[in-house]
Formats: structure tokens, sequence, C-alpha cells
């Protein structure tokens, strides 16, 4: 850091004087008093809790005090004289940052927030850049003022996530049927383990809820779960979905972004449909699941993660992994411990509990008084096939409580019965007779969802959508739509 110049009246005496010896003496006076000054406002910029970059106009650095050292792992010796962004950040920045530069060099302040690495690692700060100006008040470089925002970042990162889930409903697993006590038997089994997990069963049989009751019987309960809808991401964003990704990694990435496994450290991640992960990336996804370790999209850092893996499928992965499409590896290694889910057909002593619990559910978000179902209706209930399970269900009920008046019930199950005439009754895309090939299978499932689409002119989402006529979530039909090449049929607004 520059020593400050004299007093001009100390400099004047001094001149003045013809005595050597007195020269000499105030000249080492006033040395002592400048040295003493400048180690005076050293000692309080080391003294700070923010780091302090003082950089010349081509960004040279002149002085950086002891929290720079710490926020960079850099010792003092080689940060002065560097070119600030050119030891600080990626190369690909370094045009942005000298915009920058002449944007302060022409008087504007700015903040923003920046990633450093440090010792290998990522580390957020605050960055407030300013001009600073000599005593003739042209601008002669920049100081920087940093601080440590490590913390504040990884609150926003599980807060961002925690807001997604939020929007999510979840509901308790009701019923007293044999086949839903074999499945509660099983979860208090498993939950206290860290044995990974795969759930079976038809769309809408409830994989989430039992994910989330095992999670929360586990000893990572106070942790998070995280969620992946394995069938909702586009192929070319698997990698950054699970596994993150920095700044710059691919076109669109404007920022770093925490891929779920990182999100799920010391907590479980609940990989929902997973036989939808393409077969090129069930490698990385192995090896993350054998030894916890992954890299980001764009950096070659190793992160290592300690979570639990819950997946749920409503595919037959073993006839996926005879057929290529599924590594035979990674589907050992997540079937450590299956639980196969009843369809809710199998289940019909829990119908009536679980209508009357949605009902209830549904008039108190409505506002309206509960209606009741009944005795007509509860035969009814339990007389129909039930293809999309307990989401049909829900869905049925909560359009029953939207349409009911004065406390009655209509649930409207015979034209439910009527888009899924001909086809699947039995299972998500399955017919009585079972299909005589893989393609036949396809087949039936596009045929099955373009009756839906033509039933509800082209409407996936709500009470009156196709998804909610098929039992499937609007997500997983939206996401099948895409890959069949239906969207044409899909109706504008949606």
């Amino acid at each position: 850091m520059s020593t400050l110049t004299a007093p001009r009246n100390e400099r004047l005496s001094s001149l003045d004087s013809g005595d050597p010896a007195a020269l000499l003496a105030r000249t080492q006076d006033l040395s002592r008093r400048l040295s003493e000054r400048e180690e005076f406002y050293r000692s309080i910029l080391e003294s700070l809790g923010e780091g302090i970059i003082i950089t010349d106009r081509e960004s040279r650095i002149l002085y950086a005090n002891s929290r720079v050292e710490c926020f960079t792992g850099r010792p003092r010796s080689e940060l002065i004289g560097a070119i600030s962004y050119e030891l600080l950040t990626p190369k690909e920045e370094w045009p942005a940052m000298r915009r920058r530069l002449k944007e302060r060099l022409a008087g504007k302040e700015e903040s923003y927030e920046h990633e450093i690495r440090k010792d290998g690692e990522h580390h957020w700060i605050s960055v407030r850049a300013l001009p600073y100006r000599n005593a003739r008040g042209h601008i002669v470089g920049t100081i920087g003022l940093l601080s440590c925002i490590k913390e504040r970042k990884t609150l926003e990162f599980e807060n961002e996530y925690l807001q997604e889930e939020l929007r999510g409903n979840y509901h308790a697993i009701l019923g007293d049927s044999p086949a839903l006590k074999k499945v509660l038997a099983q979860i208090e089994m498993v939950a206290p383990t860290n044995a990974s997990v795969l759930i079976l069963g038809e769309s809408g049989t409830g994989k989430e809820l039992v994910a989330r009751a095992i999670h929360d019987r586990s000893p990572r309960k106070t942790a998070a779960l995280v969620r992946v809808n394995c069938a909702s991401i586009p192929r070319e964003l698997f990698e950054s979905e699970f596994f993150g990704h920095v700044r710059g990694a691919f076109t669109g990435a404007v920022k770093d972004r925490v891929g779920r496994f990182e999100l799920a450290h010391s907590g479980t991640l609940f990989l929902d449909e997973i036989g939808e992960v393409p077969l090129e990336l069930q490698s990385k996804l192995l090896r993350v699941l054998q030894e916890g370790q992954f890299e980001k999209v764009g950096e070659d850092r190793t992160r290592t993660v300690d979570v639990r893996i819950i997946a749920a499928t409503n595919r037959d992965l073993e006839t996926e992994v005879k057929a290529g499409r599924f590594r035979q590896d990674l589907y050992y290694r997540l079937s450590v411990f299956p639980i196969d889910l009843p369809p809710f057909r199998d289940r019909a002593e829990d119908i009536t509990a679980l209508a009357q619990h949605f009902l209830e559910q549904s008039a108190r978000k409505l506002g309206v008084t509960v209606p009741r179902l009944t005795s007509v209706q509860v035969k009814e209930l339990q007389s129909y096939d039930w293809p999309g399970n307990v989401r049909e269900l829900q869905n049925i009920i909560e359009r029953a409580a939207i349409c009911s008046r004065n406390g009655h019930v209509a649930l409207g199950l015979r034209a439910a019965s009527n888009v899924v005439a001909g086809a699947s009754r039995k299972s998500d895309f399955r017919s009585r007779t079972a299909p005589s090939s893989l393609d036949d299978l396809k087949e039936r499932e596009r045929n099955l969802i373009l009756e839906a689409l033509a039933k509800t002119r082209g409407k996936i989402y709500g009470p009156d959508g196709a998804a909610a006529l098929l039992g499937l979530k609007p997500t997983t039909l939206s996401s099948r739509v895409h890959r069949m090449g239906l969207k044409k049929f899909v109706a504008e607004r949606e």
C-alpha cells in the first residue's frame, strides 16, 4: 500500500532549515510518523471482516488484506501484481470482466455474487466494486469489498428446493386391508436401515407416499427427502438435474446449479420413475450409488455425498434388463429391498375410508359443508376397476366435490369408465388380454392416450383433463405425449 504524502507545512519547514543535522532529524521523524500512520491504516484494513482488494486501472492488484488470502486460498505474494480477474475467474469470463472494468473506470459502482475456487472447492462471495480517485479527482483504480456468503447461498438453494416441495400434497397412508398391512410392515422393517429400496407398482398406487413414510421413520428424517421425477426431465438435462452444473457449462447455464444428489446429502433421494433414466447416464448413476462420488457438469472436481436411495417404477425392470434398456448391475443396486404396492382394485376394504378422506379434504379446500357418500355410491366405488388407482379416486372425488349441490355428490364413474372402455382396466396401459409384444403394448398405450385427449378436447391438466381420466400425474402424461409425438393433439392453451 503506497505511503501517504506528508503535510505541505512539514515539507516546507524541512526544506527551509539550513542545518543538515536538523534536516536529517526532521526527515527521519517525518519518515517515522508516516510509517506509523501507514501501519495504523493497514491494521484497520487487516482487522476488517471483509476482504479488501485495491487494483490499478489495468486491474493489477496493489493491495489485498488477509481476508482475501482466506477467501482465495492464495498467499499475498501471489496476489500482489496479478491481474485480479485473471487470477480469480475462469478464462471464459475475462471479456465480461474487462467490460465491467471499463464501466468502473467511467465511475460506475457494481455489486454482484461470485463463486471462487479455494483448494479445489467452490465458495460463494459477495463483491462490491467501486472506483477510487486520486487527490486531483481522477479515477486511478478500483476498490473491491469481498464478503463470504457460502452459508446464505446454501440456505437459498435449500429454500428453493423446499418451496418446490411445498407445492406438492402429501397424504397419510390410509387403509386397513391385508395387502396394505403387508406394505406397512415392510416399511417398518426397512426404514431404520440405509438399504436401497425399490418400490414397484402401477401408476397412482402411492409410491411417493411410501418413500416419504420410509424417510420419516429413518435416522435421516431430520434431513431432506429430495424427489426427482425422472419422467419429466428432458433427456439432455438428466446429468445436470442429478449432479448440478457450473455457470457456462452449456448454453443456457447462466448460473451455478446444485444437483439433487448434493441437495439430498445426509438425507434421502427419491428417484421416481427410475425406468425413464437414459441408458447412457445409468453408469454415472451407478457410480454415485456405489462410491458416493460425482462431478458437476462443466467442472473436474470430484464431490462426495452421503445419500440413501429410494427408487420407484411402474415398469417391469427385469424385462427392461433383458431387452438391454436398463443396466443389470444398476437394477441389483437399486432393488436391495423391493416393495410391491398392490393395485387399488385389490384393496376394496380401503376404498370407503379413502374416498371419505378425499371428500373431507376437498370440502375444506372449497369451503363447503362435507357431503356424505350414500350406500349406493359406496357400492359403485367398490365395484369400479380403478385403472388409475388411488390417484384416480382422488381426482374423481375432488371433481365430485366441486360439482356437488346441496350436499349431494355425483361421482361420474360411468363417464370415467367410458374413457377406458376397451383398453386398460387392470393397470396402466394393460388390457385384459396380454399384449403380444412390447410394440403392441406401446401401440395400446398410444391409442389410450389419444382417446383420452379426444374425450377432453386436448386438455391434460385439471380435474376434467386427460391425466385425471387416465389416473396419471399431468406431468407424466405430458412427458409421454411429447415423447410419442402427440403434441399436436393437445389444446393450444396447454
